[in-house]
């Protein structure tokens, strides 16, 4: 049978060739292979992350007994550093009590008697310097341009002597004589600083007698 085509030369459909779409089509194939190798490629390298991973977490447990001794020989350093810095503090301040006391019984005038002697604190106000954290130097106040001071709450030791006073041969009986002998002393005066004295009627044994409580800052470092 024989096919005749009628259509004018200008109407008839133009015959076109696949190729581009095969090409297309072995593009995008080989676009999904691409996708797919880089896939598995990142998968692969997931694995050999979380192997390495794994390893890493053996290995740290298996140190784990290791780490947890360093940090209790740690902490032992720290509290043995804060003994020894306490130890320090303690000679850098000491005091041989057994001298001092001998040297405040020979200044002690024959007429007063002791009824207490005994180490207690005070809570002062002092200004101190602002440290910088960070520079370990005094921090600047912007305004003033000089250091800046915070007012802090510290504990002073003080020694709390307390006692009575009869009449002397004079017939006085003033707590003078024992709070001039130990201000000007320079060994007893270098470590003692007389901070109030307190006077009060009172009686001993029946007798009218004079009372006192004297104290006395004790210096840092006093005793060296």
């Amino acid at each position: 049978m024989i096919v005749v085509n009628l259509l004018p030369e200008e109407l008839r459909p133009i015959k076109r060739t696949p190729l581009p779409h095969l090409l297309s089509l072995m593009l995008l194939a080989f676009a999904v292979a691409g996708m797919g190798l880089m896939f598995f490629g990142k998968l692969g390298e997931i694995s050999d992350r979380t192997q390495e991973l794994v390893q890493a977490k053996k290995g740290l447990d298996e140190l784990k007994d290791v780490v947890d001794e360093y940090n209790a020989l740690s902490e032992k350093k720290l509290q043995l550093e804060n003994k020894i810095n306490v130890i320090q503090e303690i000679l850098s301040d000491r005091i041989i009590w057994s001298k001092q006391l001998h040297g405040l019984a020979s200044l002690t005038p024959e007429n007063f008697w002791y009824k207490r002697i005994w180490v207690t604190y005070k809570t002062v106000r002092e200004e101190h310097v602002v440290i910088d954290e960070k520079t370990g130097k005094p921090e600047i106040d912007k305004r003033t341009k000089k250091e800046k001071v915070k007012t802090v709450n510290v504990k002073r030791p003080m020694l709390e002597i307390s006692g009575y006073v009869i009449n002397n041969e004079e017939g006085s009986n003033k707590i003078n004589p024992l709070t001039f002998n130990t201000t000007e002393d320079p060994e007893f005066a270098s470590i003692f600083t007389l901070d109030r004295p307190q006077i009060l009627d009172a009686e001993y044994n029946g007798y009218a007698v004079r009372g006192f409580v004297l104290e006395y800052e004790i210096e840092a470092g006093g005793g060296n």
